[in-house]
């Protein structure tokens, strides 16, 4: 069930990043290879919601050009007149601002684990960035033990749900953002209960 729970984790970090050429190709290919991790997950207590609404979001969006998923993925989460609607960064839901405390404290726990973030344009505390380490750490479990708690429950639980709650209750938000919402809080629900149970 391990490479499963990493799969969905990076399945979600892959929905939730900037549009490039194939994104949709990309985006399909990740729903297809997540598929038997879905079921899989869901004969071991996971009850994931989302997935009967993620194919007809995927179809939506695959009508669209790179420039028009570029536009829907700019206005929900970087910049939209008079404001953005959503921020996909850990920084702005606990201290309403973006690269505060949280982002320093990921780098160093990023760095903990020999790792650092790549792209110059984002936060260490940029959504993707965080559901991709937290991949990495039920895959390198033993070499990261000592940052699993302050990461999982310091970091990408303190926040993420508030998040996506928010992307699922948007007016505007496309069928394929508010699938991935469910699926992610549904599937992060559960991941919380397990790891809290390890960690005792």
């Amino acid at each position: 069930m391990k490479n499963d729970r990493i799969a969905m984790y990076k399945f979600l970090s892959i929905g939730f990043t900037y549009p490039e050429e194939g994104f949709c190709d990309i985006l399909d290919k990740s729903a297809s290879l997540v598929e038997k991790s879905y079921a899989a997950l869901n004969k071991n207590g996971y009850r994931i919601t989302g997935i009967r609404n993620l194919k007809k979001g995927l179809n939506e969006l695959s009508n669209k050009t790179k420039n028009e998923l570029q536009g829907i993925y700019t206005s929900l989460f970087v910049s939209n007149y008079p404001s953005v609607p959503l921020h996909p960064y850990e920084s702005y839901y606990k201290e309403g601002l973006l690269v505060s405390e949280s982002s320093n404290e990921l780098n160093q726990i990023y760095s903990d684990c020999g790792l650092e973030t790549f792209d110059n344009k984002e936060f260490p505390d940029f959504i993707t960035f965080e559901l991709e380490f937290a991949a990495f750490l039920i895959e390198n479990t033993k070499g990261c033990l000592p940052v699993f708690d302050k990461f999982f429950t310091g970091h990408l639980f303190s926040w993420i749900f508030d998040f996506l709650d928010d992307l699922y209750k948007f007016d505007k938000v496309p069928l394929f953002y508010k699938s991935l919402s469910s699926i992610g809080k549904s599937f992060l629900l559960k991941e919380k209960k397990t790891i809290e149970a390890d960690l005792l």
